[in-house]
């Protein structure tokens, strides 16, 4: 089993990646909660003057969503930086 893990991976994960990983978890996770918040408030842009309507009572959707976004926003950076590097290689 271990030699299939390293075969899959042959170099140890560094401290510049983790720290790269977090920065893409933090920008993917702010990106998310702006969309839940402009989902929420896109009524208020109907009406002249803007006065702020919600959509959302309770937090619980922020609480939800803002973590899957999180989660799909880190993958897709993740798949992206994964085709970077494979058109370097050719």
């Amino acid at each position: 089993m271990m030699k299939h893990l390293r075969k899959i991976r042959k170099s140890r994960v560094t401290k510049e990646e983790v720290i790269a990983d977090a920065i893409f978890l933090f920008v993917s996770a702010f990106v998310s909660l702006i969309v839940v918040f402009l989902f929420d408030i896109h009524h208020s842009f109907y009406e002249w003057p803007f006065t702020l309507k919600f959509i959302f009572k309770r937090p619980e959707p922020y609480l939800f969503f803002t973590p899957i976004g999180m989660l799909v926003g880190f993958f897709i950076i993740k798949l992206l930086l994964i085709g970077i590097k494979e058109e370097e290689r050719k």
